[in-house]
């Protein structure tokens, strides 16, 4: 059994405990390892075996976190997915994770029913909204067949006890020139992680920890619940952040922290702050993206709560540097301190470069990959250090500032956009000739995804209806955050000797022409 597996057991011990909040009711430790070990009897009878992959595409609940965790801890290998993933995107999802079985909602069930996919899973286990209301088939011959309600699978489970160097959770993390990266974090390497947050944050069984972030991102499960139920502490769940909601929960559920993004952060600073900030409320912490120095400062003046900024990504399970909680200093405009790991600077060259000066981040430790799944991107690994493609200095007292990126994913509020999937999907517009996606800078977001295009010679459509076209194609296709905010036409996109689209060469060309955009907004 991994030390991952075995402390949560330890956790779970004392069944009348109080773990999870959901809805106002509090479900036991008892209950949650019931349904776990319920949860694992139907992946027994699934036959499923260790090392297996199993989709997870639930919306943010209690019932996910029993998936999630049973999964986990039967041997198996979790790969979430966003619930309101688009049919078209789970499709190229299934091809390229090839998963052996699924839990899922009833749309993307439907998806796996259809007869032309060209890999599917082996058995099906159908989420209605409840853990009380699942339903569960095999495929036999290609045919789907439902064998029993799954509500009656509570016989024992014997636990496989995964080897700490079993992979836990699988993730993808969005190339630019092609196929995502399979990012696979061990039982060892989310361990590790977990270990960090907890010290880092000084955790303990008297923290409550408010998650609403989204579940399928490697923040939530690791930053909040792994590190929360690891430390002995509570969590109350949000299907997913309501400003509305947020000070209520916060004041009336005792919350002592709280993950975020900088997107959440500046809508805080809209809403009406509330009469009195509870003194349960010691800190919220900030990552996923970067957050404006300014905006930092205004949440300490306005709030008087500690905002404490990190640095993560997938590839180190989480957390790579965070700002010491106080009385410690913080430095608003730095991502905080390298913690549990190390980090150095580079130049192009791959040799290290003093304080002060710009270069990649590169980094290595327990909680780190040494490479990815399906042996992608093996550049980035070098000498046991991997290159985070993320550019930046270190000062004199050791804080990490980040400048920019030296890869080109859009980087919409924490969200990883990979401008080769929407150009691929603009692309198979009929009228269009050439395609390329940027990241503008957002006052909100940080970035924003910004589409331009080249209409084929001949083509008669009016510009405005190829613009609606391609308007209409990202939305069939492509999950929200990721449909562009501008779409505006050019004469010519800089390419390079292959063809490969210049991003660098079409901003530049941008801020010099200083175009008027003609832009449609996604919410209008």
């Amino acid at each position: 059994m991994s030390q991952l597996t075995r402390e949560l057991h330890e956790h779970m011990k004392p069944s009348d405990r109080s773990m999870i909040n959901e809805g106002n009711h509090w479900y036991s430790a008892g209950e949650l390892q019931s349904e776990i070990k319920r949860i694992q009897a139907i992946m027994v009878h699934a036959g499923i075996e260790k090392g297996d992959r199993v989709v997870l595409g639930l919306p943010n609940s209690y019932s996910f976190l029993c998936f999630f965790l049973a999964i986990i801890d039967y041997g198996a290998v979790v790969a979430t997915i966003n619930p309101e993933m688009t049919d078209t995107e789970f499709k190229r999802f299934i091809q390229r994770c090839r998963p052996v079985h699924g839990f899922v909602h009833d749309r993307h069930a439907a998806v796996l029913f259809d007869d032309t996919m060209a890999y599917s899973l082996n058995s099906l286990c159908i989420y209605h909204g409840d853990l009380s209301d699942l339903s569960y088939y095999f495929r036999n011959n290609h045919q789907w067949i439902r064998v029993w309600n799954a509500e009656a699978a509570f016989e024992s489970c014997t636990s496989v006890e995964p080897p700490e160097d079993a992979t836990a959770i699988l993730l993808y993390t969005s190339g630019t020139t092609g196929a995502p990266k399979a990012v696979g974090l061990t039982h060892r390497q989310v361990y590790a992680a977990a270990r960090h947050i907890i010290a880092s944050h000084r955790l303990s069984a008297s923290d409550r920890a408010y998650n609403i972030l989204p579940l399928f991102h490697i923040n939530a499960q690791v930053v909040t619940v792994l590190s929360t139920l690891l430390s002995g502490g509570q969590i109350i769940m949000a299907p997913k952040f309501s400003a509305s909601k947020f000070w209520n929960v916060v004041i009336q559920d005792k919350v002592t922290w709280v993950s975020a993004v900088p997107a959440i952060i500046s809508i805080l600073l809209k809403i009406p702050k509330p009469t009195v900030i509870p003194d349960s409320l010691r800190m919220i912490r900030s990552a996923s993206a970067p957050l404006a120095p300014q905006l930092a400062k205004q949440f300490d003046d306005v709030f008087g709560i500690p905002l404490i900024q990190s640095y993560g990504m997938t590839e180190a399970a989480s957390q790579i540097c965070v700002n010491p909680l106080p009385p410690m200093k913080r430095k608003p405009a730095s991502v905080g301190i390298p913690y549990g790991l190390e980090l150095k600077v580079v130049d192009d060259q791959d040799q290290e470069l003093a304080c002060g000066k710009v270069g990649e981040l590169t980094i290595r430790g327990d909680n780190v990959i040494r490479c990815y799944e399906d042996g992608a991107g093996k550049d980035a690994f070098q000498d046991g250090w991997f290159h985070t493609g993320d550019v930046g200095w270190v000062d004199e007292d050791g804080y990490v500032f980040i400048s920019g990126r030296k890869k080109e994913l859009i980087n919409r509020g924490g969200e990883k956009i990979s401008p080769y999937e929407v150009e691929q999907v603009i692309r198979t517009v009929s009228g269009i000739k050439q395609a390329a996606v940027i990241g503008l800078d957002d006052p909100k977001y940080g970035e924003r995804v910004a589409a331009y295009i080249v209409a084929e010679e001949k083509v008669q459509t009016d510009r405005q209806e190829l613009i609606r076209a391609v308007w209409e194609q990202c939305k069939r296709s492509l999950s929200a955050h990721k449909w562009p905010e501008t779409i505006e036409f050019l004469p010519e996109i800089p390419t390079g000797p292959t063809g490969k689209v210049q991003r660098s060469l079409l901003k530049h060309h941008l801020l010099v022409q200083n175009l008027e955009i003609g832009s449609i907004n996604n919410h209008a």
